[in-house]
This record gives C-alpha cells, structure tokens and sequence, in this order.
C-alpha cells in the first residue's frame, strides 16, 4: 500500500469522482451550463474513508442562459484535500452555446477555462527507507520532503446532444494532460474523458400524479487517469421523493462498489444523498456525498 502511494505522488493524482453525475451536471460536462434557463446554483460535499486519512471534497457552481443568445455561462470553485497529502484548488469559467438541429433535438458545445493551485506534502508520506524491521515505528528518510506547489491553467471541453427525454454527452478534462516530469510546474492531473448517458420515460402516458413513476436509468463511463470505470444506475421518482442506486465496475482492476441514492425534489430546491459500499474495503460503507441546489426565478425579457 505504500509502495503505490509513492508512485502515484510521481505521477499524477487522482482527479475528483463525485458519485451523483445524475445531479452534478455541470461537473460532469460543462456544456449542461444554462440547462435549467434560470439560474442556477449547484453545492455538494463528499467524503470517503482511508487508511491514511481519506479524501474530501467540495464543489459550487452557478451557471445562467444569456438571453437572445443561445448560449450560456457558469463559474465552478472545487477544492479537493486527498490523504493530507494532495491538496488543490480549481477554479474555472464556463461558456456553452445551444444549437438546435430539429424540432426538439439539440446539441451543445461548450469549453471550460481557469486557474489550478494544488500542492504536495510530502511530509505525510512513509518512504521505504524508513521502514526498518529490527525498529519501532519509522526512521528519517533521505528524500526531499520538500513541499511543491504548482500553478496551472487548466481547461475542459464538453458536447451534448439532448431533448426532453434524454442526453447523451463527452466530456475531456485536463486538455493539456500530464506535463513532462522535467518541467518543475509540472500537472499532477491528466487528462480524463467522460462518455455519458441518461434517459427519462414513466409509468404511463396520461401522466396521471396518482400513479406516475418517473425512471431515469444513465451510464458513465470515464476512461484515463489512475483508474477507469463504467458506472449504470437507475434514479425512480415518485412525487418529490427519489430513490435508487448505481454499480460501478472498476477497470482492468477487479474492484466493484454500489451506490444508494436518496433525493427530494421541489420547483426550486434539490437535495440528495448517497453512500457507496465496496466489497473491497475495510468499512462497508467508506463514502459519503450530500448536494443542494437551487433554481432562480427567470429574469423576465425587457419589452421593447
């Protein structure tokens, strides 16, 4: 366990993984910014459980529609602490711009562009020349145990073709990847493609709120980074109440885990929680994510 936490400080850190992509749109493709057409305000935490210190995160945005345009723009903070040991702050700006190319099919296409600090404490790491059998705890270790710090530009792209009922989307973070080890400001984040999907259908066509089930099964798979994974669940919702789960499979490494979801649905707010079970894990449940939105009143077009 050691020996890959020191090659993963090497080479690049893992890139945040929120659990909800059925309600953090923004996050999972910048090109859903304006989606609601009212302003729109989007926070959510999570937290999992390690052996060394666990991982927390934290993400707000708030996207609006540019009237007469066709188009839209967001800003997003996230801020991102991995074992006390990686530690980075993001922000980035967001423009999309709709286009529709049938009666009721569009596509979106947006880029995403800003500022990333993220640091590296060494210090909190055990190296193995440290480690010595014939000695209680840890002896000093002859590597730099220099903090580095690292300033980057970074940018995403996204692209979204969705109706009513459905979307289907890809997502590239990290366009300029892993810069070469030579360069001291070197990116710890490499680049990561999401390829996404969700649909929406009921129970029945009248629509009667007496028996109305709405479904919404959605797929992600994201490949690139230290892990790639396939992750297909389904949301049901009944009133303002929803309610379902995800499996996540891991790849190439057997590693599975499956995701509970609970929300509750208003006109305006949204919340949702989830917790994630591993069959790998020491806890069986190690992951904990909680989200709250809120939709703006529409600004209403000035009369000429």
């Amino acid at each position: 366990m050691l020996y890959i936490v020191i090659c993963v400080t090497e080479s690049s850190a893992q890139i945040v993984d929120f659990s909800q992509v059925y309600t953090n749109y923004v996050y999972l493709n910048p090109a859903f910014v304006g989606v609601y057409s009212c302003p729109n305000v989007y926070t959510s935490f999570r937290t999992k459980n390690s052996l060394s210190g666990g991982y927390n995160s934290a993400y707000v945005s708030f996207d609006m529609e540019l009237n007469k345009s066709n188009s839209a723009i967001g800003v997003s903070l996230l801020q991102d602490m991995q074992d006390n040991v990686f530690n980075q702050t993001q922000l980035l700006t967001m423009y999309a711009h709709m286009f529709q190319i049938q009666k009721r099919l569009y596509v979106a296409l947006s880029m995403a562009a800003g500022y990333s600090y993220a640091s590296t404490d060494y210090s909190n790491l055990v190296f193995s020349d440290m480690l010595n059998v014939f000695q209680d705890g840890v002896t000093p270790t002859g590597e730099d145990l220099t903090k580095k710090v690292r300033h980057n530009f970074n940018s995403e792209m996204g692209a979204l073709v969705y109706n009513d009922m459905f979307y289907s989307g890809i997502t590239i973070k990290n366009l300029q990847g892993n810069i070469t080890e030579n360069n001291k400001n070197e990116n710890l984040f490499p680049r990561i493609f999401s390829f996404h999907s969700m649909a929406k259908f009921s129970t029945t066509k009248a629509f009667t709120q007496k028996y109305l089930i709405w479904f919404y099964p959605h797929v992600n798979v994201v490949v690139g980074g230290t892990s790639s994974y396939a992750q297909l669940g389904l949301i049901l919702q009944k009133w303002m109440v929803q309610f379902g789960g995800a499996y996540r499979q891991n790849i190439p490494m057997n590693a599975n885990s499956f995701a509970i979801f609970i929300g509750i649905v208003e006109k305006k707010f949204r919340f949702a929680y989830n917790c994630v079970m591993t069959n790998n894990s020491t806890k069986l449940i190690g992951t904990h994510e909680v989200s709250l939105s809120y939709q703006f009143d529409c600004r209403e077009k000035k009369k000429k």
